[in-house]
């Protein structure tokens, strides 16, 4: 017995042992499981207001349960991941319609483990207009504000140049002004469009016409035009360099006035120079005296109830001989400089006084009309800049060297203007100029006693060339161009302005054919809508008395304003 009971028992326990360690070992993976480890890529997820999908990343080493604590517009599902220890979902949001930041989080489930993702959303775009329209705003313009509600940066459009936003010190919160200009045209409405994202708003502003007959500017520059029924040059004396007798002709009186309106007459215009007053070279200040002795003159026009022009004329020739890029800056400073004050000093009058840019500018190709396109263009901003009167007044400019000719072929477009239809261009005709103002033979040509209808037979005097035909092709040339389109033309100056005597018995058949001339340019231009202004120095009436010194030139003159019909 006692033999077989040890190697039993040594066995036994072997055998005993085995099991007792397999059977810690498999206790402990079953009853104490690994510590649960999870890294979030993206804790945060911004979502614009249109919505859309994106992934969650999530690396882990126990499975893994991702819930949306919104489901209303939020939504998680698993995704494909190509790695184990990586779990993938689908974030998908819906596009946010309301007007407020949202925002929810997801909860992430690791077995004892607990995270957050954090979802935002921006809002949709509000815009929010309170008042969309306004009607009857004040002809003389007004301040304006639309007040709107939004929750972004609008981009705000003024549809029209009128309508400007007005810059203030202090605005009130989502307050915007806007500045209505005078509105000196007809009635008109315009919009400003207010956009954000994809909303757009739009405001409309319905203007009423300032009443302009309370101020006597009622007149557009066709109507002006019609009642201006022979135009007269008071020529060689506000604008002579020295002074205004330097050319031998006495200061004009309000007397001389009277006359020349008590002759037929009911409009003058008044060449002047400016250049040797400016008393301050830098500013371009000019004389206060010189202005008032304009403004003197002007007066004794509008006094007796006459349209008046006031230019600056050739003026020593600083602008018209200028007409050149190496000169247009400077030239644009002085001619604003010089217009804003002698517009300011004259603003007081009605519509009876125009104003003329220039006189017979030198630009006789396409580089130079560009130059003194500029010099127009400042003209009219630097007048209409002034207000009041001014900014309705109006305005002349020049044709390339006021020739028809080259105002057909050099011209372009008129200057732009805040105000409609107070635009006029100027020529000027002596042609020919054999007949007109030669006053001694030249090699290109001779000059020439007789025209029209009183050619003297076998003369060499005879003009050869501006006939009535070729009158007649050149004014219809400014018709077709400017008065079909609705612009009056000045025919600033005109006239067989050369007298010739000593011719014996041809004397008469010399006056005679100034006399048809004149009643022939006057008839003519009035026919095709050119307002006549017969240029004289003081050679067909007395400056002095008002006397007709050359009645051939002055019956003349008056036939034809009566004969001729203006075609508006």
């Amino acid at each position: 017995m006692k033999m077989m009971i040890k190697p039993f028992t040594r066995w036994s326990w072997i055998v005993i042992l085995f099991f007792i360690f397999t059977a810690t070992a498999c206790s402990s993976s079953d009853d104490d499981p690994v510590s649960p480890e999870i890294t979030i890529a993206n804790p945060n997820m911004p979502f614009a207001k249109a919505g859309g999908a994106e992934t969650l990343s999530i690396q882990s080493n126990v499975a893994l349960e991702v819930i949306s604590n919104d489901v209303s517009w939020c939504h998680v599902v698993p995704a494909t991941s190509t790695s184990a220890t990586v779990y993938k979902f689908t974030v998908t949001v819906d596009p946010n319609t309301t007007t407020e930041d949202r925002s929810t989080t997801l909860t992430v489930k690791a077995g004892s483990i607990t995270e957050s993702v954090n979802v935002t959303q921006s809002a949709a775009d509000g815009l929010i207009v309170a008042q969309t329209t306004f009607n009857d705003v004040p002809g003389e313009g007004a301040n304006i504000q639309v007040k709107l509600t939004t929750n972004g940066n609008v981009t705000i459009t003024c549809n029209d140049s009128w309508i400007t936003e007005a810059a203030t010190k202090a605005m009130v919160e989502q307050t915007l002004t806007f500045k209505v200009a005078t509105n000196y045209n007809a009635a008109r409405s315009g919009t400003i469009t207010f956009t954000l994202g994809e909303l757009t708003e739009t405001v409309t502003i319905n203007q009423l016409a300032i009443n302009l007959s309370g101020i006597g500017m009622e007149s557009d520059a066709l109507a002006l035009a019609s009642k201006m029924y022979a135009g007269w040059n008071i020529g060689n004396t506000l604008e002579a360099i020295g002074s205004e007798t330097a050319w031998g002709n006495p200061k004009v009186t309000d007397l001389y006035v009277k006359k020349i309106k008590a002759l037929g007459f009911n409009a003058i215009r008044i060449p002047c120079a400016w250049d040797q007053y400016i008393e301050d070279a830098a500013t371009y200040k000019l004389q206060d005296s010189w202005l008032d002795r304009v403004n003197e003159v002007v007066g004794y026009c509008v006094a007796n109830d006459m349209y008046a022009i006031v230019n600056i004329h050739w003026d020593g020739g600083w602008l018209e001989n200028n007409c050149t890029p190496d000169k247009q800056d400077e030239n644009n400073k002085k001619q604003h400089a010089l217009w804003t004050q002698i517009a300011n000093k004259l603003n007081h009058y009605d519509e009876h006084l125009l104003f003329a840019g220039c006189n017979e500018p030198n630009a006789d190709t396409a580089e130079k009309m560009a130059v003194l396109a500029t010099y127009e263009q400042t003209f009219v901003d630097a007048v209409r800049a002034t207000g009041g009167n001014n900014a309705v007044r109006n305005l002349i400019v020049q044709g390339p060297n006021t020739d028809i000719d080259k105002t057909s072929d050099l011209f372009g477009s008129m200057p732009a203007d805040v105000v409609s239809n107070r635009l006029m261009m100027e020529v000027h005709y002596y042609n020919p100029w054999t007949f007109c103002g030669l006053t001694q033979d030249e090699s290109w040509g001779k000059m020439a006693y007789f025209w029209g209808d009183y050619m003297v037979a076998g003369s060499d005097r005879n003009a050869t060339s501006g006939d009535v035909a070729e009158m007649k092709s050149l004014f219809a040339k400014m018709k077709t161009q400017f008065v079909d389109k609705g612009i009056p033309v000045i025919l600033g100056e005109y006239g067989a302005i050369t007298h010739h005597t000593g011719l014996g018995v041809n004397q008469e058949a010399h006056d005679k054919s100034r006399n048809i001339y004149d009643e022939t340019v006057t008839r003519e231009a009035k026919n095709h809508g050119l307002v006549p202004f017969y240029w004289d120095t003081g050679l067909v009436v007395n400056r002095s008395t008002g006397d007709i010194k050359d009645s051939y030139a002055m019956d003349g003159i008056l036939k034809g304003a009566k004969a001729g019909s203006y075609p508006f």
